[in-house]
């Protein structure tokens, strides 16, 4: 639809959109705001409410959720404008519109659909093999939108030194935990069975549990683990913030790696190549690369998670984009000390990677150094839209902070 001021573009395939009273009337009113570029609202979906998040600035990730309608001012499109064919052309136009105004989110619901045509992603599609040319594209339509801004990083990464200061050990596994009897035991017993040519140790934070888990750490007799007890009734942290503790901590070795309480390594191996790469590629954090499996370790689709559209030249740019790097993480932890984790418990891990990146370099391993079983526990293993919505603006805000650290960065080299 197009009108004097606006035209409004269709996203999805809904088979019918009806629109409240006034509701055109209200997207007009916002859209002919000075600055405004676009407005989308929340709607109704088969009578279901549905509420999205506001637009920030560093929301570059490419699969944001405007709904199936948006409202465009229409002196800022091009003069050949034609209404997007698929996701590609949508990305590229909605960064265009972003860089020569502001998008606006009407919290109200403004017009209901039926039969959406939506197809849900599954929260691994990105990294699908199969998808690997699609993310190509997308990778170019960041990297000129970052350009265009100012924040692309183009510098050589800064050098690191990874013999300064003095630690215990060379490496700690780290391990936050919260009531995983379940799982905690084999955990553990995956670190501690790893073969290396350097001490190492274990360290897990007991995160105030209650479910037998402390219990369970007690019963290994083991001199190499460590187990910092977050106390019950305490003001619970996070999982950043229990990787702070463990890292500030007097057992924390040069190197910090992580294991969830979830998951194990893949072979006794994964720690030895994982410091290997530091020390190959002198970089301040390794990256390795997961198989997804249910809890008996059968690999479940899509299987291997390498994150290949990580690249030398242009992953830490292109971080921006996606929502994660992938997993077994490790930090020089000196590094990791001076920039410390969001006491968080989503998002956590990507905020220290987004940090790293902008300033060092980060070794990738892409062969499958990790099991991260999928079970009915997962903290993640069912959200609601609201918890989906909390995630996406948490990470929306990590990108933003970095966007504008980014672009300050670049401005100072001038």
């Amino acid at each position: 639809m197009n009108t004097k001021n606006y035209t409004l573009i269709h996203l999805s395939g809904a088979a019918e959109i009806t629109f409240e009273p006034l509701a055109v009337h209200r997207m007009e009113g916002i859209i002919s705001t000075p600055g405004v570029s676009m407005v989308y609202s929340d709607y109704f979906a088969d009578g279901v409410r549905i509420d999205l998040i506001d637009c920030q600035d560093g929301a570059v990730r490419d699969d944001f959720n405007f709904g199936p309608v948006v409202a465009v001012k229409t002196d800022l499109l091009p003069a050949d404008f034609s209404m997007p064919r698929n996701n590609i052309e949508w990305y590229k136009l909605r960064l265009a519109l972003s860089r020569v105004g502001k998008i606006i989110h009407i919290p109200e619901p403004l017009y209901s659909v039926k039969q959406t045509g939506r197809i849900e992603e599954s929260q691994f599609d990105y990294v699908d093999p199969r998808n690997r040319a699609y993310q190509i594209e997308m990778e170019k339509i960041c990297t000129a939108h970052l350009r265009d801004l100012h924040a692309l990083i183009t510098c050589e990464p800064a050098a690191v030194d990874l013999s300064a200061g003095n630690f215990p050990v060379e490496a700690s596994v780290v391990i936050p935990v919260r009531n995983r009897v379940t799982t905690i035991i084999d955990a553990v017993n995956s670190a501690l069975s790893q073969e290396t040519d350097f001490e190492f140790n274990v360290i897990v934070v007991d995160n105030g549990s209650t479910d037998g888990t402390t219990e369970a750490l007690q019963s290994i007799d083991d001199n190499r683990l460590h187990v910092i007890p977050v106390p019950k009734g305490y003001n619970t942290p996070g999982i950043g913030g229990c990787w702070n503790r463990a890292i500030f901590s007097d057992y924390c070795g040069r190197f910090a790696v992580q294991l969830d309480s979830d998951d194990v390594y893949s072979s006794p191996a994964t720690l030895q190549k994982i410091i290997d790469k530091f020390h190959e590629e002198k970089c301040a954090m390794v990256v390795g690369s997961y198989t997804l499996t249910d809890f008996d370790l059968n690999t479940i689709p899509p299987g291997l998670i390498d994150h290949r559209e990580w690249t030398p030249d242009n992953g830490r740019n292109n971080l921006l984009r996606i929502n994660g790097i992938g997993a077994p993480r490790a930090f020089l932890t000196p590094v990791a000390r001076a920039i410390t984790f969001p006491d968080a418990s989503y998002g956590e891990d990507y905020a220290m990677a987004l940090a790293v990146s902008r300033t060092y370099k980060i070794g990738r391993i892409f062969d499958s150094l990790y099991y991260c079983r999928r079970w009915h526990d997962n903290t993640d293993a069912s959200l609601d839209n609201a918890a989906v919505n909390r995630n996406n603006f948490f990470k929306d805000t990590l990108r933003t902070r970095e966007l504008n650290a980014r672009i300050a960065l670049n401005n100072a080299c001038k």
